[in-house]
């Protein structure tokens, strides 16, 4: 047993790189009981994390630390309240990297998060078809590099817990005994060139429909829950779940489907910390990079190989095709239908 250590850990974003830190977290504190950690990240983004003794998630609202004097201000708050003993930046961003170094300066020891930028450089532009570890093995590494080795636990590692504004929602749509295949679709990402399009979607939702599948439609922000009521609105067999109940129980709900379909986005994610299938649609992005379904590696779903130079790729997936190459004409709903596990 060791000396008992209490760790800051950084995340602040983006949400599903946040929600992947979960299993990092839960496989080094099971490695090492006498380590506690606190994760500072978004307030929204640490109330999705498990209850766990040696595991606090902080939500820190960053507009009140802004600039140079703002982070000061927050490196000596979360000093003098905390008094950790090492810092593990699993962010490297400007703003973390600032926090850590107030935090060094008061001799605090600081590991920071190695986001492998040239290799990414060299997949994005061609020269490198190599695959990356999966981020949740580089988060890992990060501890590892700390002195805090561990394997990755076995999955699940979400467990959320079905609650009243879950149930109501069920009875209200005659979904509480389960008697067809439920299929979660979450059409929806950060960024538009990620998205196969609603066009498709909705095809895929009419074939569905048609083999007597439920369809649960996953979303949120006023033009996703529109656009996911309008479905809801013409087809029957389909709930969308879109600003009708709290973000924890649409995570209960979709434990309970049969399979998920979505793009690479934070659903995706979410799916695979719940342990469910999840086929994932992939357009602006590359699964090269590590952010790839955790478990769900066979059920990916990319344009044919031999095209794939065509794309125009970013780690983000925010940038419009450059050469008029449209990724989305080249998934069809018939491949997505088949690499839907059952």
């Amino acid at each position: 047993m060791g000396k008992p250590k209490h760790i800051l850990v950084i995340r602040f974003s983006a949400m599903g790189d946040v929600a992947l830190t979960i299993p990092a977290l839960l496989s080094v504190a099971k490695a090492h009981p006498y380590l506690t950690f606190t994760l500072i990240t978004r307030p929204f983004y640490a109330s999705f994390f498990p209850e766990h003794p040696q595991i606090k998630a902080l939500g820190i609202d960053l507009d009140k630390y802004k600039g140079f004097f703002g982070l000061r201000k927050l490196a000596n708050e979360l000093h003098q309240e905390h008094k950790f003993d090492g810092v593990v930046d699993l962010h490297n961003v400007l703003r973390s990297k600032m926090i850590t170094s107030f935090l060094k300066m008061k001799g605090i020891e600081r590991v920071t998060f190695d986001k492998k930028r040239n290799e990414k450089r060299a997949i994005l532009s061609g020269k490198s078809n190599k695959q990356l570890p999966h981020i949740m093995e580089q988060y890992l590494n990060t501890f590892r590099k700390a002195g805090y080795k561990a394997e990755l636990i076995e999955g699940p590692w979400l467990h959320p817990i079905e609650k009243t504004e879950l149930t109501q929602f069920l009875a209200q749509n005659n979904l509480t005994e389960k008697q067809e295949k439920w299929i979660g679709i979450a059409p929806f990402a950060a960024h538009e060139p990620k998205m196969w399009g609603m066009n498709n979607i909705q095809q895929l939702i009419k074939k569905l429909v048609e083999q007597n599948y439920k369809v649960l439609l996953f979303g949120g922000g006023e033009s996703e829950i529109e656009q996911l009521e309008a479905i809801e609105e013409k087809e029957k067999g389909v709930f969308s779940l879109a600003g009708k109940i709290p973000f924890d129980q649409e995570l209960a709900l979709m434990k309970k489907l049969d399979a998920l379909v979505c793009m690479d986005s934070s659903n995706m994610h979410f799916g695979c910390l719940l342990g469910i299938k999840v086929v994932s649609i992939w357009g602006a992005t590359t699964p090269l990079l590590g952010f790839y379904p955790y478990g769900n590696e066979e059920f990916i779903i990319q344009v044919p190989k031999e095209e794939r130079n065509k794309l125009t790729l970013t780690g983000y997936g925010n940038k419009q095709a450059t050469n008029g190459y449209n990724w989305r004409e080249r998934i069809s709903v018939e491949e997505v239908l088949g690499k839907i596990p059952f």
